[in-house]
C-alpha cells in the first residue's frame, strides 16, 4: 500500500526507493507568492497561523488526536534545512485528501546565516503559510529551539549564541518593525502543539520527560493550553522538549501514563536519519543530507521494526 504516493516511497527497508515511483506532480511550495521581507505580511500570518493552531480540529488541550484511517508524515529536526522542507511538502502532498497530515517542529536555528544574522525566520514564516492553507493536516509541535527563542536565551551551537543571531536576523530583515514581527512570532510560539496521538498507539512529539524530571512533571500537561509557567525553565512544557537520556524503563513509565505503544520524536542527534533510543523510542532528523521522515497509516499497528522499514530517506524525493 503507498501511504505516500508521491516522487519516491519506502521499500523494504529505509534507505531503499523504488526505481519508478509514482509522482503527484507540481506542488505549490508554501508563501511562494508572498512577500516575506514586508513586516505587515509576516506578522499577519504569525497571528493568523497562532489563532489556526489554538482553533484546529481534533486539538484537545496541548494534543492533536488523530483518527482511524488517515496518513500522517512524521519528521524530524528541520532547523531551516530550506531543501529538505521542500521534499518533505512534496511527500506530504496535502493537496490530495483532508485524510492525509504533516507534522513539522525544530525549525528554526539552521548553520547558514548571512553576516552573523540567522534568518530562518522565513522558513518559520513559510511553514505558518503552509499551517493557513492546511489548517486541519498541519500540525506544528512545540521544541527547544523555539522554546529557547521564547525565553529569550539558552543555546549555543559551534560556540555561537542562535538566539542572539536569530534576533539580529530578525532585525536585518525588519529593521523598525522587528518588536512587532518578535511579539506576532511569540504568540505563534505559545501556541504550538506538545503532541499529536495516533489511534494505533503512536505518540509523535519534540521528545518526552527525561529520567530526573520525571518526578515534578505534570503529565495533564498535554490536556491544556500551556501556561508560561509550564513553557518556562523546570516547567512541564519546558521539561517535555528538552528531555535526553532516556531508558527503557522511562520509556515504559511514560507509555503507561499516556497509554502509549511507541514515541516518534526528534531533538537527540540521528546521523543516519533515524535512531532507536529505547525499544520504544524512534528519534527522526530531518536537518541534513541523510534525514528521513516516517509515513503511517493511523489505523494499522506497528512495532519498531515495521517503523524502520517504513523509512523515507528525504535525499531520494525528485524535485
Amino acid at each position: 500500500m503507498v501511504l505516500f504516493p508521491a516522487s519516491v516511497q519506502g521499500s523494504g527497508g529505509a534507505g531503499r526507493v523504488n526505481p519508478a515511483p509514482p509522482s503527484v506532480g507540481p506542488v505549490d511550495f508554501p508563501g511562494a507568492a508572498l512577500d516575506l521581507q514586508d513586516p505587515q505580511v509576516v506578522i499577519d500570518l504569525f497571528r493568523r497561523a497562532c489563532q489556526a493552531n489554538l482553533d484546529q480540529a481534533r486539538r484537545r488541550g496541548a494534543t492533536v488526536h488523530l483518527p482511524q484511517c488517515h496518513k500522517l508524515l512524521m519528521t524530524g529536526d528541520l532547523h531551516d534545512h530550506s531543501l529538505n522542507f521542500q521534499r518533505i511538502c512534496k511527500l506530504a502532498a496535502l493537496h490530495l485528501s483532508s485524510n492525509r497530515h504533516l507534522v513539522l517542529h525544530e525549525i528554526v536555528h539552521g548553520p547558514n546565516h548571512v553576516n552573523g544574522c540567522d534568518i530562518s525566520i522565513r522558513t518559520l514564516a513559510q511553514i505558518a503559510a503552509l499551517k493557513l492553507q492546511y489548517p486541519d493536516q498541519v500540525h506544528l509541535l512545540q521544541a527547544n529551539h523555539e522554546l529557547a527563542q521564547l525565553g529569550g536565551g539558552g543555546i549555543s551551537k559551534d560556540g555561537v549564541d542562535v538566539v542572539a543571531a536569530f534576533n539580529r536576523g530578525v532585525q536585518f530583515i525588519y529593521s523598525d518593525h522587528a518588536d512587532e514581527v518578535t511579539q506576532a512570532l511569540s504568540a505563534f510560539i505559545r501556541s504550538l502543539l506538545l503532541a499529536v496521538r495516533c489511534p494505533n498507539g503512536i505518540f509523535c512529539s519534540h521528545s518526552v520527560p527525561s529520567p530526573h524530571a520525571l518526578k515534578r512533571f505534570d503529565h495533564t500537561v498535554l490536556d491544556r493550553i500551556p501556561t508560561d509557567e509550564d513553557l518556562a525553565p523546570k516547567g512541564s512544557a519546558y521539561d517535555m522538549v528538552w528531555g535526553r537520556n532516556h531508558t527503557d524503563k522511562v520509556a515504559d513509565e511514560v507509555a503507561r501514563q499516556w497509554g502509549v505503544e511507541y514515541f516518534v520524536m526528534g531533538h537527540q542527534p540521528a546521523e543516519m536519519g533515524y535512531e532507536i533510543k529505547t525499544h520504544r523510542m524512534l528519534v527522526l532528523a530531518c536537518d541534513h543530507s541523510h534525514g528521513m521522515v516516517l509515513p503511517i497509516s493511523t489505523s494499522k499497528s506497528y512495532d519498531m521494526d515495521a517503523m524502520v522499514r517504513q523509512l523515507v530517506p528525504l535525499v531520494s524525493v525528485v524535485l
